[in-house]
């Protein structure tokens, strides 16, 4: 389902790192999202919405790279949360 302020779902390769007791692990998955542009603290940012079902540990994910509509976005997360459709939204600050 749509939610107001987000873009038509479409599959998209996420790139992410996450931190682990042995240092960073970088993994790479397809999934289907959705995104909407925000402003976080006066930077630019936007809100990706992850469909379910999950990507592999996405919440301890702290940097993501990704390319929508042939345009390439990496941000860092600055809050992530897990929705009632059982999907995650991380909110990026882009780099």
């Amino acid at each position: 389902m749509k939610m107001p302020g987000r873009s038509p779902n479409a599959s998209l390769q996420l790139d992410y790192v996450r931190d682990t007791l042995f240092g960073p692990v970088a993994q790479s998955v397809e999934c289907e999202c959705q995104m909407a542009d925000l402003t976080l603290k006066g930077r630019p940012g936007l809100r990706l919405h992850i469909c379910p079902p999950l990507p592999d540990k996405v919440e301890r994910a702290h940097s993501v790279a990704f390319v929508w509509d042939g345009r390439s976005y990496r941000g860092v997360v600055r809050d992530k949360g897990k929705c009632g459709d059982g999907g995650m939204n991380l909110l990026l600050e882009l780099l």
